[in-house]
């Protein structure tokens, strides 16, 4: 009835009636009802509020004159979610709304906000909102802040919203100091940032590749842990915003770009602990694994190969493979080693002998020979045929003292224990006794292989040679030759080398031209440092053979270098050698003619 009587004294006006969704629960009746009435020459605006039997008028809303709010679209919980346009600045509202979905729209909406100023309309928020996206998008940041400006003097404020517009233009471009000009200006609007406004400017610092103000500003925004992953007593941060894992993800990347692996495995840890975070995705520890393996910083490469590759599931490329594979042989970490070997066999990869080589030299540098040797077994079987290069790191450790004779006992052990000993790991310890002169020792390791079942190869024989070379033993590599022939053995051309070096070493060394024709006998070009050592040999001997040996040594290609031509004409002296020579022939020269020699 109350509602039939306010219709007839509306009667004859046009209206329109929108009621939300809300009811009184008591009474079951609309909460509001919002009419409007529009005239020939202005819009007034009467509310009628039913709540029981009272009634509210409609100068108790407080709205601005000449505006008619009427709304358009109700949400599921009954909420209104926009308004008719009812003056006269809507249409060009709405169509800005529309250029502004077009990235390339910049003109167009300049040009329409000419004709908002033309028509003598103000323009609101939505009308500034969609001009600092225009500058934004062409890159003008001078104009952003020229709109800000213009907008607090227009009684039209920027919210945070407009601000982070202007933020982002700024940190895309990664200029700072304009991200700094805006903060001031959100402070001195009395507003402050948001979530977002600090992703943008977390961005921005790592775009413009400032690390350090970027970990200055995520620590004010973080809260202080302990080891135990609790907040300290000085827990409490600076800035009342928890970082977002965008923020983190972002210093991260910038770190990792300047090879600063240790400083995003310290933010990476921060990201964990901070309460709240979503799960960090596998690909940031996957990142960061492969540029902390080419740092060599192994705990990081060890946490981030847990997280993303053991409990995440990860799946890693040849390339970060061998990264981590040779972070782990450089800081010996053959536990990891053997977890990457094991990862790329589940991934169906097709082993070759560079992946192993990091794998031996980690066992190495650990002092674990036996695994080490297990290894070398492993790549044979695998159909990999390992070499002494292949144990180059294994051949460094045997070098020092006292290691020769652990990993011999180590070689026996597996005997005993049924484990083939590779033929490789064989040679690696007689060659090792060689480079530290020990002749004897070698001999002994060698006599050993029928009691290790190792069948000794060209190899083995061109180890034992190495070590009468450093003993400059000619009897016992002529025994050595006589055993090699024995086995039925044939020499190839390291072992030609190894005898006419050997040879060289000798007052007498004629022999060392019947190697030489012996090995070109056999189809087999002797190499340039062959040639080179017998030149050097003649020129220091003054042999006449000298001319022959050069004219075959050119015959096959070899060019003889300027020093090489200066050793020859000096008599075998090096440059040093000939310069002391010529210095002391200048003083005797100054004492027989009277001077004294400068000091």
């Amino acid at each position: 009835m109350l509602m039939l009587n306010y219709y007839n004294m509306l009667r004859g006006i046009r209206l329109h009636l929108t009621c939300t969704t809300h009811w009184n629960q008591n009474t079951r009746l609309p909460a509001q009802v919002i009419l409007s009435r529009t005239t020939s020459s202005t819009n007034q605006l009467i509310s009628l509020a039913l709540h029981g039997n009272r009634l509210i008028s409609s100068s108790s809303l407080s709205l601005p004159p000449n505006r008619c709010v009427i709304p358009r679209a109700l949400n599921s919980r009954g909420i209104i979610t926009g308004t008719y346009p009812s003056i006269p600045l809507s249409p060009y509202n709405i169509r800005l709304l529309k250029l502004e979905k077009d990235p390339h729209a910049c003109l167009p909406i300049f040009d329409k906000c000419r004709e908002i100023l033309e028509s003598n309309l103000k323009p609101d928020l939505t009308t500034y909102r969609v001009l600092l996206e225009a500058h934004a998008r062409n890159k003008d940041l001078q104009s952003i802040l020229t709109t800000l400006e213009e907008m607090e003097l227009a009684g039209c404020s920027p919210n945070i919203s407009c601000f982070n517009i202007g933020l982002k233009a700024a940190a895309t471009q990664g200029d700072t100091v304009i991200l700094e000009k805006i903060r001031e200006m959100v402070a001195k609007a009395g507003l402050k940032l948001n979530l977002k406004s600090f992703e943008i400017i977390v961005q921005g610092l790592c775009t413009n590749q400032e690390l350090e103000h970027a970990l200055d500003l995520l620590g004010d925004m973080t809260v202080s842990v302990n080891e135990g992953g609790e907040p300290d007593e000085n827990g409490k941060p600076v800035i009342d915003i928890r970082p977002s894992l965008q923020c983190y993800i972002s210093v991260i990347q910038l770190a990792q770009s300047l090879h600063e692996s240790e400083t995003a495995y310290l933010v990476l840890k921060m990201a964990e602990v901070q309460a709240g975070l979503s799960r960090i995705p596998a690909v940031v520890y996957t990142d960061l694994l492969a540029r902390a393996a080419e740092d060599y910083v192994l705990p990081a490469v060890e946490h981030c190969w847990k997280k993303g590759v053991k409990e995440m599931g990860a799946t890693l490329d040849e390339g970060t493979c061998m990264l981590v594979l040779h972070c782990a042989g450089h800081e010996r970490a053959p536990q990891l080693s053997a977890e990457v070997i094991q990862h790329m066999g589940e991934a169906g990869m097709e082993f070759r002998e560079y992946h192993f080589a990091p794998l031996l030299q980690s066992f190495s540098l650990a002092k674990k020979f036996k695994s080490a040797f297990n290894v070398l077994s492993i790549m044979r079987t695998s159909g990999m045929k390992p070499t002494v290069l292949t144990a180059t790191s294994l051949l460094k450790i045997l070098d020092e003292p006292g290691n020769i004779d652990e990993a011999f006992i180590c070689m026996q052990e597996m005997h005993r224990e049924g484990k083939a000993v590779d033929v490789v790991a064989f040679n690696v310890l007689i060659e090792a006794c060689g480079r530290i002169n020990d002749l004897t020792r070698a001999m002994q390791i060698f006599e050993a292989a029928s009691d290790l079942k190792v069948n000794p190869d060209t190899d083995t024989y061109n180890a034992l040679l190495t070590g009468c070379i450093t003993d400059r033993n000619m009897n016992e590599g002529k025994n050595v030759v006589k055993m090699m022939q024995k086995a039925g053995v044939d020499p190839n051309v390291d072992t030609y080398q190894s005898l006419i070096t050997l040879c060289l070493t000798q007052i007498n060394y004629e022999d060392a031209f019947m190697y030489l024709e012996e090995m070109k006998s056999h189809n087999v070009i002797p190499s340039e440092a062959i040639y080179t050592s017998l030149v050097r040999k003649l020129a220091r001997e003054n042999d006449p053979r000298i001319k022959y040996a050069i004219e075959e040594m050119e015959s096959f290609g070899y060019v003889i270098g300027p020093n090489m031509r200066e050793y020859i004409e000096t008599g075998g002296l090096s440059n040093l050698e000939e310069s002391f020579r010529r210095k002391q022939i200048r003083l005797a020269q100054r004492r027989r003619s009277g001077h004294r020699p400068r000091p």
